[in-house]
């Protein structure tokens, strides 16, 4: 008989009776008027109770609307606080399936697709942000799940999955296809590995025999924060959802002091910011020498920065993810080869194939290799996100491995680039969106960058030198804002100073006439840094 397939619940369940009275979340509370009044203690035990008030709630609700167990329902929230993070569990726990969609989202419009797409029967919704939203499903406001009078109703049976593909719940990537996030479900079988991925990623400080306490990195809404909750509370640790995302220094140093906060976890761009203040300011450098470790992701950190902080002992720990895979690798203190070079989690079955070359997918040294996920490794993706002729995913991620089995990521190797957030932005669509207002009239070739920005760039080459730039900006911004208006805020292009008109000729060009964004990101990287100062 096949093991009993693991879920984030069945994971909670277990450790709430294993630690019911050790605190499972640190939840900020605000008075009234706005204050903030610190962070409450909840425990194991009234964590899962929580939980279960919210199942006991929804199930009710989408009882009274029709609706069926395992029917799919969206939720559209912000997820950053704890009673969103109850909401979500919470419906999972009533036995349906979540579509959590992010407020970054705001176009009513593409939200409805989004919910269609997915095959929604209803959508719970901040009415604060859409009051009386309207949408072809039944719409249901999310109310303060902890307020509402829940003791009468029925807790259901706590649903186990007993097939691989069975769907669990559904994220959706953090960038969009033409304007359209993709769908990305989550199966049985790729949750059960993602918990022991999760495992080994998250595994106890073998050095303290203490509580660990980490420090959430972004959404519920998203897969990253989700995961952080999920290892965490399997492993009996305590998370932290702290006033903003990403946490100030000053929050930082409080949960520290206060609040026993042993982990961070932040998106690259924050890390080396920090690293870098701390050169020059010993407190900053002290707080990162004290946790153990400081998680980054959804970028590289800087090679200096990141070198000359684990000269200064600072415990780095880089997780290579995706929202379709889930983390795949990550750096190790103490590694023999570089504690900055990247390994695979175990039991994953990567392969590692060179771009020029397919059929070898073992060579070491610098060629460039993408990262593919076939279907025997258990981390494979739904099946429709994969090769529908192979059956395996493509990351579009480039590695180089310089020692083997290690290896060091070197971008993408196809249109997306990773923003600020660090979520990603199709450049491309954004680029053919320009050319095809623009190109008849005023535009001659465009490139869209912004790797590592808060927002993207589009840099312009006109089709005539005699058009004026300031003009130029304002009339291709004109234009595109229908386009960019069903995006995501981080892929937005809304102010003209975003828009950079240079010199025909000037952009820099491949051997065939092409661009690489890479070489315009450095060609142009002194003038994005001032926009962005």
């Amino acid at each position: 008989m096949a093991p009993e397939l693991k879920t984030h619940l069945t994971a909670l369940v277990e450790t709430a009776a294993r630690i019911p009275s050790l605190p499972a979340v640190k939840n900020p509370k605000w008075s009234k008027q706005g204050v903030f009044e610190g962070w409450e203690t909840i425990t194991y035990a009234q964590h899962l109770e929580n939980i279960e008030r919210a199942a006991r709630y929804w199930s009710n609700e989408f009882s009274n609307q029709g609706l069926k167990e395992r029917d799919t329902v969206a939720i559209w929230i912000k997820g950053l606080s704890y009673i969103d993070f109850l909401h979500i569990w919470g419906i999972t726990r009533a036995g349906y399936v979540p579509v959590a969609i992010s407020l970054r989202l705001t176009s009513v419009s593409l939200v409805s697709d989004l919910v269609q797409k997915a095959g929604a029967k209803a959508i719970i919704y901040e009415d604060s942000v859409f009051p009386n939203l309207n949408m072809d499903a039944i719409c249901l406001p999310a109310v303060d799940i902890l307020s509402v009078q829940v003791d009468h109703l029925p807790l259901p049976e706590l649903w186990i999955p007993k097939q691989d593909d069975d769907i669990i719940l559904n994220y959706h990537s953090t960038g969009s296809t033409s304007g359209i996030p993709k769908l990305v479900p989550v199966t049985a079988r790729w949750l059960d590995f993602g918990l022991e991925k999760l495992d080994s990623a998250l595994k106890d400080d073998a050095n303290s025999e203490k509580q660990q306490v980490l420090a959430i990195n972004g959404s519920f809404c998203h897969l990253s924060g989700t995961l952080c909750a999920m290892g965490s509370q399997r492993l009996g640790h305590c998370i932290v959802i702290s006033q903003a995302i990403p946490p100030t220094q000053e929050e930082i140093t409080t949960l520290v002091n206060e609040h026993g906060l042993t982990r961070l976890f932040m998106f690259a761009s924050f890390v080396t910011s920090m690293i870098r203040k701390s050169r020059t300011d010993p407190a900053t450098l002290s707080l990162l020498q004290g946790l153990s470790p400081v998680f980054s992701g959804g970028a590289p950190l800087d090679p200096r920065e990141e070198a000359w902080a684990r000269e200064q002992r600072v415990n780095l720990v880089d997780v290579y993810a995706s929202t379709e895979v889930g983390i795949m690798l990550s750096t190790a203190q103490g590694d023999d080869a570089n504690p900055a070079y990247l390994r695979p989690f175990p039991r994953t079955k990567y392969r590692f194939v060179a771009e020029d070359d397919p059929a070898q997918d073992d060579s070491v040294g610098e060629r460039l290799l993408e990262l593919i996920i076939p279907p025997e490794s258990r981390d494979c993706p739904h099946v429709s996100l994969r090769n529908p002729t192979t059956g395996e995913f493509h990351t579009g991620d480039l590695f180089v491995e310089p020692a083997p089995g290690h290896y060091v990521y070197k971008g993408r190797n196809d249109d997306w680039i990773k923003m600020m957030v660090p979520l990603r932005c199709d450049t491309k669509s954004i680029e053919d969106n320009v050319m095809e207002l623009c190109g008849a009239d005023l535009v001659s070739a465009v490139v869209c960058v912004g790797t590592g920005r808060p927002s993207p760039v589009l840099i312009v080459e006109p089709l005539t030198d005699a058009t004026s730039d300031a003009s130029l900006n304002e009339e291709i911004l004109r234009r595109i804002n229908p386009f960019h208006e069903r995006r995501y805020d981080h892929e937005r292009i809304e102010n003209a100073k975003h828009i950079l008109v240079v010199p025909k000729g000037t952009l820099p060009r491949t051997a065939k006439g092409g661009f690489q964004r890479q070489a315009v990101e450095r060609a142009f990287k002194v003038a994005l840094d001032k926009l962005f100062a």
